[in-house]
């Protein structure tokens, strides 16, 4: 890059990633914009900005903020940040209020109320919402930006951080309502979806990590043990490589599930008597109580 104006910056990096205006801006904005953006005759708003540049795999974004998000978009993100958080210790009270002051804010721009409803559907599935209104929001939330989008062929789209969220949520519904295959369907095209991706961004790592968990949870619940370890292995890989280790004790314990359903009790014992002190040593004392209780209950086991 020989100029370093914001124009510039959004032409090189799309260029370098092969994609012409109009796929860049399909379901965030106009190609004319873009022609705009690049050419210095438009200042895009911090929303648009963030859509555009994680859909060009970058985290630029993250230099540029100080400069253009304004106040009220930075309030909005962290009331977002807030509800996922709540969702993600289980307390569905904070984050139902939480949500409720965002839904005002989300109305005149389509990315947020993107954000809005993907939060929203992620609080119903906690909460045990009714599997039609789940999906029908989550779908509502992929419109937003994809309004004509095919959910059994979409392996060669473009997905952006949160597109991509929704459809790991969708596919994590689905085999919550019981839809396993339809679950397995899905969660198997995003995965190649992102693959072809390539992109290095932590949040897309993320969402690997966690597909790749589910996919093997359903089809453990299959018993298609043998497809249902190499994800694992996956999850496992990823989740080392990119130093992303939330989850890594719930990956092994499904490890440890599959290797008994092959006959494996033998690396399974070993597995669950590594973990469980783990689990206790970083508070995960309800997971540890769940994994001991899979210990007695199916190998006769004691930790």
């Amino acid at each position: 890059m020989q100029n370093n104006s914001l124009g510039d910056i959004i032409r090189s990096l799309r260029k370098k990633a092969h994609l012409s205006q109009e796929q860049l801006a399909d379901g965030i904005c106009s190609p004319v914009s873009i022609s705009r953006i690049e050419n210095g005759m438009q200042m895009p708003s911090g929303t648009v900005l963030e859509a555009l540049l994680s859909r060009l795999g970058t985290s630029t974004y993250q230099l540029c903020d100080i400069y253009y998000r304004s106040e009220k978009q930075l309030a909005f993100e962290q009331e977002a940040e807030g509800v996922r958080s709540a969702v993600a210790e289980g307390n569905l009270a904070e984050a139902k209020k939480r949500l409720a002051c965002l839904a005002k804010a989300a109305e005149k721009d389509n990315l947020n109320m993107q954000c809005f409803l993907m939060l929203d559907a992620s609080v119903k599935l906690a909460d045990g919402g009714e599997p039609e209104a789940v999906l029908r929001i989550l779908d509502e939330a992929l419109a937003q930006t994809k309004p004509a989008f095919d959910y059994e062929d979409f392996r060669s789209v473009l997905l952006s951080v949160r597109e991509a969220n929704i459809l790991s949520i969708r596919a994590a519904a689905l085999s919550r309502f019981g839809n396993l295959p339809g679950a397995i369907r899905l969660g198997e095209e995003l995965m190649t979806c992102l693959k072809k991706h390539k992109s290095s961004l932590k949040e897309y790592q993320i969402i690997r990590i966690n597909l790749a968990f589910n996919l093997a949870q359903c089809l453990e619940k299959e018993r298609r043990c043998s497809e249902a370890l190499v994800y694992i292995q996956m999850a496992e890989e990823l989740s080392l490589n990119s130093f992303e280790q939330a989850l890594l004790p719930e990956i092994e314990f499904g490890r440890a599930k599959i290797c008994h359903l092959l006959g494996n009790d033998k690396e399974c014992t070993a597995i669950l008597k590594a973990i469980v002190p783990y689990m206790k040593l970083v508070h995960k004392t309800e997971f540890a109580e769940i994994v001991c209780d899979y210990a007695e209950k199916e190998l006769g086991l004691i930790i």
